[in-house]
């Protein structure tokens, strides 16, 4: 048989080694392990496919290396897998976490990603989401090591918030104000689109079609004042009043982050909801009664002011890993991906 090593002066270079048979006491048939090869491969030829996969993709991988598309995702996988189950098990123990996922395919494919947020790492994915999956990271952990989580970030997701409840008991749980943000976004562009429906019905109001188009949307959604956006809150104001009052309610809720305590932030939280409550606009009269379920864990990040930046950081990188692979077809191998670019499998960490 033959062994592929690392190239030489460009040349491809193969150890070809003769099979012995020998006679064993116990009797049977034995393999004996080598260390230094992994399968039709030697061990450091492997690693190094392996440390290209984590910056580039396993087609350009392989034709560097000369090898086809799937014997480079086998031994990626491979090595991954052992690396994983080195480094992973058991589940390395945050104190502060947090918690969100990405689709991975279409069809409603999400990955649930746990961060540890001082270490900015993923410890923990899986393939899907929701409280059973939550729970099964906090099962993966010790007692012990629950009861020392001191803060979860999450997004609200009611299957997050009581899994933590149950498992994490001494932890502050924080609703990420990101995550909050994007409500109102949600909100105020569902406002958008009902009176921008209106508008295409009457003939007279091309300047409201004009200033509510699709095209408009980015400046209506930004978080930052410019000029653009107060031009535009000025003629809303004449114009259209539910679209107007929406931006100013979406405008006043970022105002309460400015707040440095939480015995400040808290009334005028319950000013925004009363205010919402009683605006007149359906989307964020529901987003009111949302917010006032959820108001204490919005509350609790002005006691420990954590977010889940980095987690959205990370689900980019996640997005990146997957548009560069076209997909992937093998989850399993995925959730590798993942604790390589953005985890404990990442080679630079080995460096």
């Amino acid at each position: 048989m033959c062994a592929e090593d690392l190239p030489i002066l460009g040349r491809r270079v193969f150890l070809y080694l003769e099979k012995r048979k020998c006679r064993c006491p116990d009797g049977g048939i034995h393999v004996e392990y080598l260390p230094w090869l992994h399968g039709r491969f030697t061990r450091r030829f492997a690693e190094q496919v392996n440390r290209l996969t984590s910056i580039t993709t396993n087609t350009e991988a392989g034709w560097f290396f000369g090898l086809d598309d799937e014997v480079v995702y086998r031994i990626d996988r491979a090595i991954l897998q052992e690396k994983a189950d080195d480094l992973l098990i058991p589940t390395p123990a945050p104190k502060a976490m947090s918690v969100d996922e990405v689709a991975w395919k279409k069809g409603h494919s999400y990955v649930t990603n746990v961060v540890d947020i001082d270490k900015r790492v993923v410890i923990w994915n899986h393939d899907k989401h929701g409280k059973t999956v939550l729970d099964a990271f906090y099962e993966s952990l010790t007692e012990k090591e629950c009861a020392e989580i001191e803060v979860v970030a999450c997004d609200g997701a009611s299957g997050f918030l009581s899994s933590s409840r149950q498992h994490a008991e001494n932890a502050l749980i924080v609703l990420d104000h990101f995550h909050v943000k994007a409500y109102l976004s949600t909100a105020l562009e569902d406002v958008r689109k009902q009176e921008l429906a209106k508008a295409k019905r009457d003939k007279s109001q091309e300047e409201l079609v004009g200033l509510l188009h699709c095209k408009q949307r980015f400046i209506l959604l930004r978080n930052k004042s410019s000029r653009k956006k107060t031009q535009m809150l000025k003629r809303l104001e004449q114009l259209n009043e539910p679209v107007y009052k929406a931006m100013l309610l979406k405008d006043q809720f970022a105002t309460i982050y400015e707040f440095r305590e939480k015995k400040d932030a808290q009334p005028a939280l319950r000013a925004w909801i009363g205010d919402a409550l009683h605006s007149g606009l359906a989307p964020f009269k529901e987003l009111a009664l949302k917010l006032f379920r959820k108001r204490h864990y919005i509350l609790n990040f002005f006691v420990r002011r954590v977010t889940s930046a980095i987690s959205e950081g990370i689900n980019n990188k996640i997005k990146r890993l997957k548009r560069m692979a076209y997909g992937y077809r093998d989850v399993s191998y995925f959730l590798l991906k993942i604790h390589q670019h953005c985890g404990f499998l990442n080679p630079r960490r080995f460096n």
